[in-house]
């Protein structure tokens, strides 16, 4: 009977449908019991430690003294789920339960119970977190249960007791078999269905061989596009594999060169740069989307590509092309746009000069960059210019017959040491941005109050309000609320932003400063009445060496590089910066941190 396809179909579908589900169903109980068993470990977990931190009575040492009222606080103040028991078991000789939600086991010893695993007793005395779930014949009176002991050591580091937990297991397994039960009765509805669908599609097995037969005679008119279905790998699948090939060739030879066309057409259209082809009387012949963006070619009118080219650059003109043999490249500017321009010419089929394809590559960015560089080679030189002058000046009065007066020496020497500490300052803020911007600055992350550090902060910026008679108002955040932040880098961004308060703010001026908490954000609020900040500068007050007031910035001291490491500073610990200004008004800068949450804490 197995010796005709039709069965033998029928069969290999059976086994297979078999072999898929039991393997199913093997994967589904075995994560499930994995999975409920791991939730129901940390939910044990996550019990002892809510008990922990409920009372100071177990945190502490001497439960032996204090058992009545640890036994008080199991019995009234803890919530014990139906299929949990709970017992706080002392670490004395005995091993004395001194507190359960059993309450008939107060005051056994925990190696007498039958409700406490003693090995696990033991283990957890070790110091470390242990759990086990006995056999299903484990002699236990509460049937199949998870035992978990979290030892609690006191100050000495030594072990002051044992907290005991367990857990009814009967409500998992009862799911676990329910859900066996279920993937049998799916299993055996399976097959069943197998066996019927089997039967019939082994009968359609001949409808390959007549449909072979009908597509050779489409063939034989000329129609290469037929395809027939394989259904399988046996001498009738080959069969259609062959003749597939057959089609598939002859198919792939018609269509290359269609297929190379769209291809071609494909990539230019997709192209980041854009590219342009002109045939030798100047006419577009094509141009991706990009380059008719840039170049502003309207393909519903007639566009003269001589014209458009010598309109970009001198470079571009059809006598400077000619004149370089229509190969080269060009740098112009496009409304704002910098563009790098390579140009080839291409050949015909009589493989002379057919064109020139054109590629426009976007180097805006590129070049601001470069821009960037240069400027800050240029701020950094300058910077360092001034001091070294006045350094080199100075020595050289001194040299000159300066040094025999002793208070005009002791003048310059001080001038070249305040010059020097410039340079210093300058060299170290350089060195720690640039190990910012390369993200090699170390940082110390740990939990912190937002407003102690800036009370801190604002404790040693005082005295330099106080000089200038400013009123520096100090609103305290009453809330329990902690950021994971470097506290020298927070003190930092404080300092700069505080410190540049003071600066720019005139006598008997005032700053406000203040902290509170937006949703999951702590933030720090400093506001100052002082000169304030031009709408268009505020954007760029954050790059290195940039002043909205050069020549006042200078006269009031500073490197230029406190609010570019406040920045880097912020952004490594994911924390705005907002700022807010008005001329002759006054700034506003919001520090916006997130809270940290608990699984920070303990990372």
């Amino acid at each position: 009977m197995f010796k005709s396809i039709r069965w033998r179909f029928t069969l290999i579908y059976f086994l297979l449908v078999f072999m898929a589900m039991a393997m199913v169903g093997f994967f589904i109980t075995d994560q499930l019991e994995k999975i409920q068993l791991d939730s129901i470990t940390e939910s044990m977990k996550s019990h002892i430690s809510s008990i922990l931190a409920s009372s100071s009575l177990l945190q502490g040492e001497e439960w032996s003294e204090n058992s009545q009222l640890i036994d008080e606080l199991i019995e009234n103040n803890v919530q014990i789920g139906y299929n949990e028991s709970l017992y706080i078991i002392l670490n004395d000789s005995a091993k004395t339960i001194i507190a359960s939600s059993v309450r008939s086991t107060m005051g056994d010893s925990a190696y007498e119970s039958r409700r406490i695993d003693n090995l696990l007793v033991l283990d957890s005395l070790k110091g470390d977190i242990v759990e086990t779930i006995p056999s299903e014949d484990y002699d236990q009176p509460e049937g199949r249960v998870k035992h978990m002991a979290y030892p609690v050591n006191n100050k000495d580091g030594s072990i002051e007791g044992i907290i005991y937990l367990t857990y009814q297991l009967d409500s998992v397994y009862e799911t676990i078999g329910e859900t066996t039960i279920m993937l049998t009765r799916a299993t055996m509805l399976a097959l069943f269905v197998t066996v019927i669908f089997g039967f019939f599609l082994a009968r359609s097995i001949t409808g390959p061989i007549k449909d072979v037969t009908k597509k050779a005679r489409e063939m034989s008119k000329g129609n290469f596009d037929q395809v027939v279905d394989v259904r399988s790998n046996d001498e009738i699948g080959q069969l259609a594999m062959m003749f597939n090939f057959l089609t598939k060739e002859l198919k792939k030879n018609i269509s290359s060169l269609h297929q190379e066309k769209s291809k071609m057409e494909t990539t230019f259209n997709y192209m980041a740069d854009g590219v342009i082809t002109f045939d030798m009387k100047g006419r577009i012949i094509h141009a991706n989307p990009v380059a008719k963006e840039i170049l502003e070619i309207d393909d519903e009118k007639e566009t003269d590509g001589n014209e458009i080219l010598s309109n970009l650059d001198y470079q571009l003109t059809r006598e400077a092309l000619v004149e370089n043999e229509f190969l080269g490249s060009a740098i112009i500017n496009i409304d704002d746009m910098i563009y790098n321009i390579n140009y080839a010419p291409f050949k015909n089929e009589m493989e002379e000069i057919g064109g020139v394809i054109f590629v426009m590559q976007d180097i805006t960015e590129q070049q601001r960059l470069d821009d960037m560089r240069k400027e800050f080679v240029a701020n950094v030189s300058h910077e360092l210019k001034t001091p070294i002058t006045t350094v080199k000046s100075y020595t050289e009065t001194l040299l000159g017959g300066a040094l025999e007066d002793r208070e005009t020496a002791e003048s310059f020497l001080n001038v070249i040491l305040n010059e020097s500490d410039r340079m210093d300052r300058l060299v170290k803020d350089l060195l720690r941005l640039s190990r910012m911007e390369f993200k090699q600055a170390k940082w110390n992350k740990v939990p912190l109050h937002p407003c102690s550090v800036l009370e801190e902060t604002v404790e040693k910026l005082k005295n330099r309000a106080e000089d200038k008679n400013q009123n520096l108002v100090f609103g305290r955040c009453t809330e329990e609320i902690e950021v994971m932040f470097d506290k020298d880098g927070l003190e930092q961004i404080y300092q700069n932003i505080i410190g540049n308060a003071i600066k720019y703010t005139p006598e008997n001026g005032e700053i406000k400063i203040g902290c509170h908490v937006e949703a999951d954000f702590a933030v720090v609020e400093i506001e100052d009445n002082g000169i304030g900040i031009p709408e268009a500068d505020i954007k760029r007050i954050f790059e290195r060496f940039y002043r909205v007031d050069k020549a006042r910035s200078r006269e009031m001291g500073g490197t230029g590089l406190g609010l570019a490491i406040t920045r880097h500073i912020a952004e490594a610990h994911h924390t705005v910066i907002e700022v807010e200004s008005s001329m002759d008004k006054g700034t506003r800068f919001r520090i916006v941190m997130p809270l940290s949450s608990r699984g920070e804490k303990n990372a």
